[in-house]
């Protein structure tokens, strides 16, 4: 009991110190891992030297004690760290720089190894197996650090891309060569180095189906539970640590399968939640990620005195060594082989600058600290080879924070990564005018509402203004880049705010199908537009209003053969995609004018309305085509919809009450079970019957039939049963 008592209180003051850290990282821009390792570092020499002169202080005996075995680290703090970053990233903005990312997050890792365990033994300082196992052990790079430091002067996007997806997979990788290495030193059996790539190859690649499996029962167990937010978090939280023991049990990485659940379930979770619960659950697993991340962080850098007992300057030699020996394995990859993946047209090209940048920002963190101290405990291990190995992982580990990390902003303002291109820097200047001119507008009538003099509001609005250096800004949008690159970046903002549109319809409104087809189809439309402009952006938004294949065997099964089910599916499915595409469209227009003309000009905005125009026009003659065939059955779905439009309507109207006090709390939940009840049941799609063939029943003034410009469109769809604030609650 009395180590219990010890381990909760240490948690407490483990968390104060974090936030202590973490608050001075934000005033003073200094790295947080390299405050963490300077905290961490100086606590346990402190406590080194308090236990020794007063032996009754053992407060940090649970977190120090040699029984504590490394591994509870990774077991511990690892899966949710890998889970977080596997299920924030954009997934499809890092296709692009597939190669590149694999390039530097497994390729990379190896021609560490290889590098150091050959410096080591061609230096005679140990056997090749040891060299290579000291080289695994800091061949995983700490990211965390890195990444803040590039967002915070301002990177460009593609480089913190770069650097994320490396993080992804480089621990698996670094992770599994150390367990072979070990396996194959610790059970003294000879392997060659097609049975170690055997190996790999296993526990990678188990790893990733096990992993991929594991995300899609979560995918498909968000769905079951519907619009539940605390329901939906638990699940999330449920999977990180029963994915990692699975794979390990199963001897495959499980750090791979917690990375691949993470990502399965970032595909597939927006669409199986409703957007707000969706937001809510990635803050809360940021959170999570941020204090498992910095307590890793500073209970590893406690062991750090311990790991240096017995370092003198007999291994500074050694250690610059290692130093150089990783520095020129990246220059190496990022140098020499990246350049074939743009010869095999497998990469767009890097530009030194960034290449330079990644490799001076390989810091190393608790990972290689966690490996290290897994090597020092491994007692079927000589004590030779174990110190050896503690002794120069937590060396490099305070090189690489303490000067790498301290000199990295120093570094990418050097190498001019935090200037903006011409393009961005006229954008960025554009959003200041702009949004000054809202500031303005509110500080005038919030003068106003306190009846302060004129004068004074014209004076601060003057030294906003050149706080904001609003006078000198240039406006030339129009010179910064030709016609044809602004439309191709205009289109990539449509087509990602399409995206984000996409989810809203879900919750019953129609299919998960129909949500996941979109959402795939607003993903390549994204990298056509990127790559191709206009002629991509346009080729890919025709394919959603083609023909839905299998139509004439349906029909022919359920006019035939009365085997109606397949038609029913598929003409759901195909008219619920084109009213909900239709509606996304109308608010894509709205954002335009209303978000995009001010930002990309009058000129863009025109052409953008072109193109939504077109699209609409194209939607609704599908949507005629349908309802010309089965006119009924497409009338029933369209009053299913707006039945569903009514009852959320009634949802929201009832939650404003609620927050003007008009009714109590308890009116509302009883009016919300109702409503609840009713909305299920009005979810459910009507059967095609042999009747439902012909033209509808409805009078000609339908949303279809109204002239591009002048529609409307469907509002926005969700179930009445769980208001997403309160969810988040």
């Amino acid at each position: 009991m009395e180590t219990l008592y010890k381990v909760l209180l240490l948690g407490s003051l483990m968390l104060i110190i974090i936030a202590l850290v973490q608050r001075l990282s934000a005033r003073t821009a200094f790295p947080e891992a390299t405050l963490l390792a300077l905290t961490g570092i100086t606590l346990g020499l402190s406590y080194a030297t308090l236990s020794t002169l007063w032996p009754a202080i053992d407060l940090f005996d649970p977190l120090l004690s040699a029984s504590l075995p490394a591994e509870i680290y990774l077991w511990i703090f690892l899966p949710p760290l890998l889970f977080q970053a596997a299920l924030s990233v954009d997934v499809r903005e890092m296709v692009p720089d597939a190669a590149p990312i694999l390039l530097l997050a497994v390729v990379a890792v190896f021609v560490a190894t290889g590098m150091v365990g050959l410096s080591i033994w061609l230096l005679g300082a140990a056997a090749l197996p040891v060299g290579l196992l000291l080289g695994a052990v800091i061949a995983t790079t700490d990211p965390s650090a890195v990444i803040a430091i590039f967002r915070s002067v301002g990177a460009p996007p593609r480089l913190i891309r770069l650097v994320e997806g490396e993080s992804l997979l480089n621990d698996a990788a670094a992770i599994a060569i150390v367990s072979v290495l070990l396996a194959s030193l610790t059970d003294h059996v000879a392997t060659t180095a097609l049975q170690v790539a055997g190996m790999l190859a296993l526990s990678l690649g188990g790893g990733l189906i096990l992993g991929a499996i594991i995300g899609r029962i979560g995918a498909e167990a968000l769905a079951l539970i519907g619009n539940d937010g605390k329901a939906q978090i638990a699940i999330t939280l449920s999977l990180p640590y029963p994915t990692y023991l699975l794979g390990e049990s199963f001897g495959v990485s499980g750090v791979v399968a917690v990375v691949a659940a993470g990502l399965v379930l970032n595909g597939l979770g927006r669409t199986r939640t409703s957007p707000a619960n969706w937001e809510y659950l990635q803050l809360l697993w940021v959170q999570i990620a941020s204090v498992a991340g910095a307590m890793v962080f500073l209970l590893a850098m406690l062991q750090v005195p311990k790991m240096l007992e017995g370092m003198t300057l007999a291994w500074l030699p050694l250690l610059v060594t290692i130093i150089l020996a990783t520095l020129l394995a990246r220059l190496i990859v990022l140098f020499g082989f990246l350049p074939l993946l743009n010869r095999l047209k497998l990469s767009t090209p890097i530009s030194a600058s960034y290449k330079l940048a990644i490799t001076w920002g390989g810091l190393r963190g608790a990972v290689t600290l966690v490996l290290a101290l897994g090597v020092a405990e491994q007692t079927a291990l000589s004590a030779d080879v174990r110190h050896f190995v503690a002794i120069l992982a937590t060396g490099f580990v305070l090189f690489s924070l303490l000067v790498n990390g301290t000199s990295l902003q120093a570094v990418i303002r050097k190498l001019k990564l935090d200037k903006l291109n011409p393009y961005d820097k006229a954008l960025q200047q554009q959003a200041i005018h702009l949004s000054t001119i809202e500031v303005e507008s509110a500080v005038q009538r919030t003068a106003q509402n306190f009846n302060i003099d004129p004068s004074i509001t014209d004076d601060v609005i003057a030294k906003f203004r050149r706080d904001m250096a609003i006078e000198t800004a240039p406006f030339e949008l129009d010179q910064a880049l030709p016609e044809r690159d602004r439309m191709a970046i205009a289109l990539v903002t449509l087509a990602v705010r399409e995206r984000d549109l996409i989810p809203r319809y879900g919750n019953g409104v129609t299919s998960i199908h129909n949500l996941d087809t979109m959402m795939r189809a607003s993903g390549r439309t994204i990298d056509a537009a990127r790559s191709e402009g206009r002629i991509g952006y346009n080729r890919e938004t025709r394919k959603i209003t083609s023909h839905t294949r299998g139509v004439k065997l349906c029909t022919f099964l359920h006019q035939h053969m009365g085997i109606r089910w397949p038609l029913t599916r598929l003409l759901s499915n195909r008219f619920e995609l084109l009213i909900c595409h239709r509606a996304v469209l109308e608010e894509l227009r709205h954002y335009t004018t209303q978000r995009l003309t001010p930002l990309f000009g009058q000129r863009m905005a025109e052409l953008l309305d072109e193109v939504l125009n077109i699209r609409i026009s194209a939607v609704d003659q599908a949507i005629r085509e349908t309802e010309a065939k089965f006119g009924r059955h497409a009338y029933q779905l369209e009053q299913r919809m707006l039945r569903l439009y009514a009852l959320r309507r009634s949802a929201e109207s009832m939650e404003e009450m609620v927050e003007d006090r008009l009714i109590s709390q308890e009116v509302f939940d009883d009016i919300q079970r109702g409503l609840h009840r009713i909305w299920h049941k009005a979810t459910e799609r009507p059967s095609l019957s042999g009747n439902d063939y012909g033209p509808s029943p409805k009078p000609p003034h339908k949303l279809t039939d109204k002239p591009p410009g002048k529609s409307h469109s469907l509002p926005n769809v969700m179930p009445p049963d769980k208001q997403p604030q309160k969810d988040n609650e």
